[in-house]
């Protein structure tokens, strides 16, 4: 992850090496970048090539076309939030791990119904111990501070408990927190309510295996997995519709509160499409959305508010509708 300073910087490095004579290949599917650097552009889709362009002759909406095989929605559009009461509300968190090293100082926040409260900032500086915090994958003792969830002291309440009471999570690691890439899809898409009716019956102790292919066909179906065959082993799938699948499993719970960290890394530009709707449509049924991304175009385009954090404190608050590009890295790198 790189602030838009440290990309200019980093291109203007490539640009001078292109001028020496040197040859640069890049391989990327991020659009501002192929159109602010390269010369000339070549779209592989499904493992071929599809064109061949000269830049200065194309444009985003036509690469992402050749891309994904269809025009594609390259800008998030959501109405006005409808906001409500604070669904979920971290004051002054702190996390010193095991060894003494702090990881979060003094966060205090609040997410409120039917918002998109999006975090930015360079990996590393304390989102990821944050989210999993509030997941409550992080060992009890390591926190200070209060994590309330509709007004309700849940600090040293498990993930279990935190689940049951309607706080999902989208991991930024599907291989390691999201998925067992060994498992099928039917199975991992009954993770986390593998313990509940309908998916066990016979006394909650056997899994319904009729109950269990149905929800997983609704989530493929619904959230367009792609091969739709319940019985394939999660690794079979492309990173796309792993995330997916984690999505829509997420999702099928009707969360309250959804913690979602970096939901579209590795994904195509028609995937990425698809994944925005489907938050900007939870978050307008009165969802509270918790959004972590180290891409600044997607958190800023998809939050309703947007928190600075830098060496793990929040140093700011902007409105995403205001605030340029420029400034929000100045606040990831500098932290004023």
């Amino acid at each position: 992850m790189l602030t838009p300073q440290e990309v200019e910087e980093f291109f203007s490095i490539l640009r001078r090496m292109r001028e020496q004579g040197k040859t640069v290949v890049i391989i990327t599917h991020k659009l501002a970048e192929v159109l602010a650097i390269s010369d000339e552009v070549t779209v592989m889709r499904d493992g071929r090539v599809v064109g061949r362009v000269q830049t200065k002759e194309t444009n985003a909406a036509e690469l992402a076309r050749m891309m994904v095989g269809r025009e594609v929605l390259l800008r998030v559009e959501k109405p006005e939030a409808k906001t409500g009461s604070a669904e979920l509300s971290v004051r002054s968190l702190s996390i010193v791990a095991s060894g003494g090293t702090k990881r979060l100082t003094d966060v205090s926040f609040e997410v409120r119904k039917g918002e998109i409260l999006g975090i930015a900032g360079v990996e590393g500086n304390g989102q990821t111990e944050l989210i999993e915090a509030l997941a409550g994958l992080v060992n009890p003792s390591e926190l200070s501070g209060e994590i309330l969830f509709e007004d309700r002291d849940i600090t040293r309440e498990g993930a279990r408990l935190r689940r049951e009471l309607g706080i999902a999570h989208i991991p930024e690691d599907r291989h390691r927190r999201g998925l067992l890439l060994e498992f099928d899809l039917a199975e991992n898409s009954i993770l986390g309510v593998h313990y509940r009716k309908p998916i066990v019956s016979y006394g909650g102790v056997l899994l319904d295996s009729m109950a269990v292919r149905k929800r997983a066909e609704e989530i493929i179906a619904g959230f367009d997995v792609r091969p739709a065959n319940p019985d394939l082993p999660a690794r079979a799938l492309s990173g796309g519709n792993q995330q997916k699948l984690i999505i829509g499993r997420e999702f099928k719970v009707e969360p309250k509160v959804l913690l979602v960290s970096q939901p579209t890394r590795g994904v195509d530009i028609g995937a990425i499409e698809f994944i925005h709707r489907k938050l900007v449509n939870l978050r307008d049924s009165g969802c509270a959305v918790l959004l972590v991304s180290a891409e600044l175009e997607e958190v800023t385009s998809l939050s309703d508010r947007l928190l600075i954090i830098h060496e793990g404190r929040i140093v700011g608050e902007v409105d995403p509708k205001v605030a340029t590009i420029e400034e929000i890295g100045l606040l990831m790198t500098r932290g004023h």
